[in-house]
């Protein structure tokens, strides 16, 4: 643990000053900053599943195609910030995070009482400018992302929704950008590396590190609004972990008299799934400094082998405010 608050606290001591849109691959201009706060609305109450289980919901499989199942509600109302300080003109610092107001049948039924509000996860990055011109006028940068679940409490998902994952993650994205006379398109890859969640003892578990991908743009239909989709899709590479006393956690809350550890990863913790989203968001300009943004994202099952498995059906409403510094 040590070692990773000395990661965040080196990332947080580059990141002091942060007061591109997040859409963006291009960095901030010395001095320069992008402020953007959000509400935003999360539901759902679907997933998609590859655990079979019968009429009785006794699991049948553990390892059956991907299918839409129903799944306890669960409702996020975050208010949120997020932005970008210039550094130098070729290296940004980047911080996000807000307070969230989390409610979910699971934690009704089993702690009875509707779910946890406070700050969640926070994340802390930087964004380096590599070239001006790869070709054909397209830029080229790389970001590094440390996500910090510090600001709450962990407690046991057997019982409680938390407000995180409750462990750290970091991310490296390569980004590919490239404006246009109206818009920009940008293609952004990369790995996320997610570490081991200690906070409850022995009863521990890491999630899968996922390969990144997505690809965005905007288009400006006129000097005052303009519009811009994205879609983002995750997928872990399968290297999921959980330890014998946390399947044994879930044992009163199974069917089995050994929790299996495949059904812990994939069902109770999704500690597998492969995330596939599309947004779409409209950009009203205000002045040239400050921007209204509506924005929908829907989770998508998908197709063929770009699907989501093992993760949430949920859509998002959100409302942002911009202000360019």
């Amino acid at each position: 643990m040590r070692k990773k608050m000395m990661i965040t606290l080196l990332v947080l001591a580059a990141s002091v000053f942060v007061s591109n849109g997040a859409f963006a691959a291009w960095t901030q201009a010395k001095g320069h900053s992008y402020n953007q706060l959000t509400l935003s609305y999360y539901e759902t109450k679907q997933k998609t599943s590859t655990i079979l289980r019968d009429g009785d919901d006794q699991d049948t499989s553990l390892n059956s195609g991907i299918h839409r199942i129903n799944s306890a509600k669960y409702i996020s109302t975050k208010v949120s910030y997020y932005g970008e300080y210039g550094i130098t003109d070729k290296l940004t610092a980047i911080v996000s995070g807000g307070w969230d107001w989390v409610r979910s049948n699971d934690n009704l039924k089993y702690a009875g009482e509707s779910g946890p509000s406070g700050i969640g996860d926070i994340i802390l990055g930087l964004r380096q400018k590599i070239s001006d011109n790869i070709g054909g006028g397209a830029l080229m940068s790389v970001q590094v992302d440390v996500k910090v679940p510090e600001a709450y409490e962990y407690r046991s998902p057997t019982t409680h929704q938390s407000l995180g994952d409750g462990q750290y993650d970091t991310s490296v994205i390569l980004q590919i950008g490239k404006g246009f006379a109206k818009g920009y398109a940008i293609l952004k890859t990369g790995y996320k590396y997610r570490f081991e969640n200690d906070q409850l003892g022995a009863a521990t578990f890491k999630p899968s590190d996922q390969f990144l991908f997505s690809v965005n743009g905007g288009y400006s239909a006129t000097p005052k609004f303009s519009i811009r989709g994205i879609l983002n899709y995750n997928q872990a590479i399968g290297n999921a972990e959980v330890s014998e006393e946390m399947e044994q956690a879930f044992v009163p809350y199974g069917n089995k008299d050994q929790y299996d550890d495949v059904l812990v990863i994939k069902d109770s913790l999704n500690l597998e799934q492969n995330n596939l989203s599309a947004g779409l968001d409209l950009v009203y300009s205000i002045t040239s400094k400050i921007q209204t943004v509506a924005s929908y994202t829907t989770d998508l099952v998908g197709i063929g082998d770009l699907r989501t498995r093992d993760g949430a059906l949920g859509k998002t409403y959100s409302l942002t405010l911009v202000y360019k510094h």
